[in-house]
């Protein structure tokens, strides 16, 4: 029999895991020692012994209902008083055959039932509401609470109020314990009374309860915390909790399940843990993520290895578009994350190039990009960059300069986009500008003015040579009213339609090859040739070619249905040459589509009106290849970007000569910066083109098409994270 000792100390308790805990119930009377001088804190306990330990912890309960004459427990048992108590105030039942059993050792399921009974019989812990019913028989299946108000607040993204999950979050051998504990064990993770030796993630509820593990489960009954090991102990707090005095050490971790899981959820929306692994546990994929983010966000977290308030205030409220745009953003792992989207596609199709239009965010709003492109800007909710910036961390002030009249060549800054990668061969970059109502330009690129193949990006070019011939023939005639049709015929093709599968490859019509030779056959290889020329001042590049296929159409009209009227006649000419243009030539193409309103005269495309170029817009808003809507999904600028317009065109193939595939992307990019509303400050258009030839050679065309997809993803992000924080500006 146990007896009490004034100042207690045991001869077996000193290497023992809850050797304070043992102490602190022994000072308290609470579990006593025994005559030898032990504590004999591994043995079991019985279930007399605990209920006569009950009283003592709860001397203030209130009685739930009557006592009963167990058969096994006559009025002279030693613990006959205790196990009436136990009974009447609902921690401990008998059995139906109205014995107590009072020497079968106690399971650890019993133990906790005992406490979180008397919680909500007496309403005496706080969170808990009270549980009229009173003490329900152990091991018998019980009702739950009429209500479960310790489950979820609204900051936190701990699990919905189902005991279920509570229980799957904190210990692996969840499924192990009984369906009428479930309420009961959830509860006592919210209270943070559970002790779990010597692993904090396991329960074994039917597992006979030691007096040791008693001893450290009273002191978080009695909010004694301080003397239980953290690592044994399960806390229930979030990161939400993180304030004040509340810190959690990093021995305490393991057992702090739903605080690892808030972090988890948190680290994800920095993709700095994998959604799918979710889970609570802190593991080595947590560690990593945390280290990331306390050095990025200068946290000495990690080296103190204790979470408090700074820590909890910068978790929960780090903005991600201000990591996902930062510097120190890794491109190679951006670009392996991006790789590895490869899997399964083969060398005609890819992830990006041939995700298709219809999978964009934007799809719905390609219709209202015309209006965006002409939006005037109020200067004082949108703004605009001015004549000039300073490139964010340095202290370099750069100019916009008015965009180069016809025949002119763009002054081109060569050092500005050293940062690509060695796969992206030639490289251009517009950004614009308003400056006093007109769009102005700072040009940068890498192998910008050489004259190269640029495969199906060039389509574009006999398709704004249409609108501009047709529009100088007729100028009032928008060419979404026309077809396209052999001469003679009177049916035909709407220029829209066509359009559409030139950009898109969707072959509603015909095959892109197919639509881009149609348009040429308006035109001679001389005309076309000199017109472009002449537009963009390189004197050396060559547009006479086709693009594989023969022309849907060999001898094409353009008719205008409005007007009955032939605005374009076929030159009865064939273009079997070569195509070979700069990519500077590309990204000033498309920037006089999209900036057309806004240029001088001796800037736009001669002779196009609006009405009709933005059929070309809109065609141009289904491009297949989806590298920007790719970019702004990595960067997680989705929620900040207003009004975005994205015309973009696509072109890749392998050249047998240069033994290599190439992959072409020409875009136009149009959208409001909503970044600086969040400071009442005006929001910030930024709009850019771009013209990229990427090429890789690995004598494996399946293997170069999933590596520069890949990359061209990678460097499109990197290009719009560096306008958007105004490093590339």
């Amino acid at each position: 029999m146990p007896i009490a000792q004034d100042s207690p100390s045991f001869s077996d308790i000193e290497n023992h895991w809850a050797k304070d805990c043992l102490l602190a119930v022994a000072e308290r009377r609470i579990i006593n020692g025994y005559p030898d001088g032990t504590f004999r804190p591994d043995d079991r306990l019985t279930r007399a012994e605990f209920a006569v330990i009950l009283p003592i912890v709860f001397p203030d309960a209130i009685a739930v209902r009557q006592p009963v004459a167990f058969s096994d427990v006559p009025i002279d048992h030693w613990a006959h008083a205790g196990i009436q108590q136990a009974y009447l105030h609902g921690w401990l039942s008998g059995y139906p055959d109205g014995a107590f059993q009072p020497d079968q050792p106690i399971a650890r399921a019993q133990v906790i039932s005992a406490f979180v009974q008397q919680a909500y019989a007496n309403a005496s812990f706080s969170g808990f509401v009270r549980y009229p019913d009173g003490g329900v028989p152990s091991g018998q299946a019980i009702a739950r609470p009429p209500v479960f108000s310790v489950f979820g607040t609204a900051q936190s993204s701990q699990p919905s109020a189902d005991p279920e999950q509570i229980l799957k979050l904190y210990f692996d051998d969840a499924d192990q314990i009984p369906e009428w504990a479930h309420w009961i064990v959830a509860a006592a993770v919210q209270q943070e009374i559970v002790v779990n030796y010597p692993n904090v993630r396991l329960f074994e509820p039917f597992r006979n309860a030691a007096r040791g593990e008693i001893a450290a489960i009273l002191c978080r009954v009695l909010r004694l915390h301080q003397v239980v090991p953290l690592v044994y102990a399960t806390r229930s707090l979030g990161v939400y909790d993180l304030r004040g005095e509340t810190t959690v050490a990093f021995s305490q971790w393991r057992g702090s399940a739903r605080l690892m899981r808030d972090i988890q959820v948190l680290l994800a929306n920095f993709r700095l843990y994998p959604v799918d692994r979710i889970n609570g546990h802190y593991n080595s994929l947590t560690e990593q993520g945390l280290t990331a983010f306390c050095d990025f966000y200068g946290l000495s977290t990690m080296k103190t290895g204790v979470l408090d308030e700074k820590f909890g205030w910068s978790m929960t409220h780090a903005d991600p578009i201000d990591y996902f745009l930062s510097p120190s953003q890794d491109r190679n792992a951006i670009y392996s994350e991006f790789l590895a989207k490869q899997a399964g596609y083969d060398r005609s199709k890819a992830p990006f190039f041939s995700r298709g239009a219809a999978s964009s965010p934007y799809f719905n709003e390609i219709s209202q990009f015309p209006d965006r492109l002409t939006a005037q800007l109020n200067g004082k909710t949108i703004v605009s960059l001015g004549d000039s910036v300073v490139l964010t961390g340095t202290d370099r002030r750069v100019y916009f300069h008015p965009f180069p009249a016809f025949g002119a060549l763009p002054e081109i800054d060569s050092s500005g986009l050293a940062f690509l990668h060695s796969d992206i061969k030639e490289a251009c970059v517009c950004i614009g500008s308003f400056t006093k109502g007109e769009m102005q330009a700072r040009w940068l690129g890498r192998n910008a003015l050489d004259n190269v193949e640029l495969w199906s990006t060039t389509k574009i070019i006999s398709l704004l040579k249409v609108v501009c011939q047709a529009n100088a023939v007729q100028a009032d005639v928008p060419v979404q009213d026309c077809l396209v049709r052999p001469v003679g015929r009177q049916n035909g093709y709407g220029f829209y339609n066509l359009a559409v599968d030139l950009v898109s490859y969707q072959r509603s019509i015909a095959s892109s090859n197919a639509v881009a030779a149609a348009l040429k056959q308006f035109f001679t290889p001389q005309d076309l040739e000199t017109w472009l020329r002449n537009l963009t001042g390189n004197r050396y590049l060559k547009f006479q070619g086709r693009y594989g296929e023969p022309p849907l159409i060999q001898n094409p009209e353009l008719w205008s249905q409005s007007t009955n009227a032939v605005l374009l006649k076929p030159a009865y000419s064939d273009h079997i040459s070569t195509n070979t243009v700069s990519v500077c030539d590309m990204a000033r193409l498309i920037a006089m589509l999209g900036w057309h309103n806004f240029l001088p005269p001796d800037a736009r495309l001669p002779a196009a009106r609006w009405s009709s170029l933005e059929t070309v817009v809109r065609a141009m808003g289904m491009d297949t290849a989806r590298y920007l809507d790719a970019a702004i999904d990595r960067l997680q600028v989705g929620s900040v970007v207003e009004a975005p317009v994205i015309l973009s065109k696509v072109g890749f193939g392998r050249s047998n000569a240069r033994s290599r595939t190439e992959l072409c992307y020409v875009a136009l990019v149009w959208l409001i910066d909503r970044r600086s509303a969040r400071q009442r400050k005006p929001s910030v258009l930024r709009t850019f083109s771009i013209a990229l030839r990427a090429a890789k050679a690995l004598n494996n065309a399946g293997e170069e098409t999933r590596q520069l997809d890949a990359r061209i993803a990678a460097e499109v992000t990197e290009i719009l994270r560096r306008i958007l924080t105004q490093e590339l500006a």
